[in-house]
């Protein structure tokens, strides 16, 4: 786990589902890359860039369905750095009980943002030594 891990939850209401009464895949993608934003935001704190912002998914896995009234954890982390790009890792969690064990990994993703600076691809100048 690095400094700019993040982590939030959401509970799944009636109109985030599908026709399948399962949690809508585009709901959770949103929530991802929200998750996934705030790990960028951290990385880029501090330096010149002026915004950072979702480039690509790179992986999406849906594991497992969530249903109405499951509350889903999201836990982003950072695991690349390049030049310009962050990419950050989410793993979404059906919350049962406070045993993380007893959790059900729902999705996993892979998503790349780009730093920028007035509108363009900037340098960050992050090392992953320095997380």
């Amino acid at each position: 786990m690095t400094e700019h891990f993040s982590t939030s939850s959401f509970h799944v209401f009636p109109d985030n589902l599908n026709y399948g009464n399962t949690l809508f895949g585009g709901k959770l993608l949103a929530e991802i890359d929200c998750e996934a934003s705030k790990v960028a935001k951290s990385v880029i704190y501090g330096t010149a860039a002026d915004n950072a912002v979702t480039a690509r998914f790179e992986g999406v896995d849906f594991i497992a369905p969530a249903r109405q009234g499951n509350l889903v954890i999201m836990e982003a982390d950072l695991v690349k750095l390049g030049t310009t790009s962050m990419t950050i890792k989410v793993d979404c969690y059906i919350k049962i009980g406070s045993n993380k064990e007893r959790w059900i990994l729902i999705c996993s993703a892979i998503t790349i943002f780009v730093a920028l600076k007035n509108g363009k691809k900037f340098p960050h100048g992050k090392t992953m030594e320095q997380n």
